[in-house]
């Protein structure tokens, strides 16, 4: 698979002052194994120093772990004076996806992503958005390779996590660059920390959460629907997907939450070959957006003028409408 070129990236990146690092709100483990990976190896390669801002609080226990044990550091958004900076980055996501609200005022020069999506990011300098790639943290560890920089071991584990984590072990949506990535990485990362990132503590407002999507799943047999209220996090909402189609037999696993003001949304399938983004775009339609990558998609619906109990009611007849199931009886997940 062919690299772009890089001397390209060069010739965008200032001769003087800091960049911008930047990625979707609510960091997951590839949006933070990409950033601290571009960060180490701007600095390592071409001695830019760089800042980065994590919109969104992280709260999935995995991701909160991660970023404390590795020592993630993040500049708040509201301290941010764009005349500090010579240039943002965006990782791991595009400026054309409602998640992701870059700082204002600074030049966009450069996007690395692997979702794929809709928009126009025309005002990039060079953009490297490839969907084929498990995870964006792959991609990053490739442009180690082309520049012939080893990341230390910090910034292996990061690494490590993000290809992991994306592509669940390599069973999800993984190309041999993922595959590559993952056994080098594996070699140089902390196993300790691995360890810990796997088995983080779990408070009991974890536990309650499960529970309550376990007594609003519904089960169509094609499709898990768990449509939920308040949720912990937008992540939550992800995780409710990832762990409902580990089901026997199940194929397609659709979760939403309200958090943050917006209702979230998860598509995740566990059929060969399936594109997920497609069919949660069909689902949101025109009330919301979503992006995705594989057998995994995520999305958001604005929760303005329309009631929770609406917004949940449009997007199950959307799901059961677009997999022909409406006129199934479903099995609670309870009983």
């Amino acid at each position: 698979m062919s690299l772009p070129d890089f001397s390209s990236f060069v010739d965008i990146l200032p001769d003087s002052g800091k960049i911008m690092l930047c990625t979707h709100r609510h960091p997951d483990p590839d949006g933070l194994g990409a950033i601290v990976g571009l960060q180490h190896l701007l600095k390592m390669q071409f001695d830019i120093d760089s800042d980065l801002v994590l919109e969104g609080r992280i709260r999935r226990a995995e991701n909160v772990t991660m970023r404390e044990l590795l020592h993630i550091d993040a500049v708040p958004e509201r301290d941010i004076d764009p005349a500090s900076y010579s240039g943002l980055i965006i990782v791991d996501s595009q400026p054309c996806f409602s998640h992701t609200h870059p700082p204002e005022g600074i030049p966009l020069l450069a996007i690395f992503d692997h979702h794929e999506g809709e928009g126009e990011n025309a005002q990039a300098l060079f953009q490297w958005v490839d969907c084929r790639y498990g995870a964006t943290s792959t991609m990053i560890y490739d442009m180690y390779q082309h520049f012939a920089v080893v990341p230390n071991q910090r910034v292996a584990t990061a690494l490590f996590c993000g290809v992991r984590y994306d592509t669940n072990n390599l069973l999800r949506g993984a190309i041999e660059p993922d595959e590559r990535a993952f056994k080098a990485l594996e070699k140089l990362s902390d196993r300790r920390i691995l360890g810990a990132i796997d088995e983080p503590p779990l408070t009991r407002e974890y536990f309650q959460q499960m529970y309550r999507a376990i007594s609003c799943c519904e089960d169509y047999g094609l499709l898990l629907l768990t449509l939920m209220e308040e949720v912990v996090s937008p992540e939550s909402v992800a995780e409710i997907a990832d762990w409902f189609l580990r089901l026997e037999g199940q194929q397609w696993s659709l979760s939403g939450g309200a958090c943050d003001g917006r209702y979230q949304i998860s598509l995740r399938c566990d059929l060969e070959g399936a594109d997920a983004y497609p069919v949660l775009k069909h689902i949101l339609g025109d009330r919301g957006s979503c992006g995705g990558h594989g057998r995994m998609a995520g999305g958001q619906i604005e929760l303005e003028g329309d009631s929770l109990e609406e917004i949940k009611a449009y997007i199950k007849h959307r799901a059961l409408a677009f997999f022909e199931i409406e006129g199934v009886a479903p099995l609670l997940l309870k009983e």
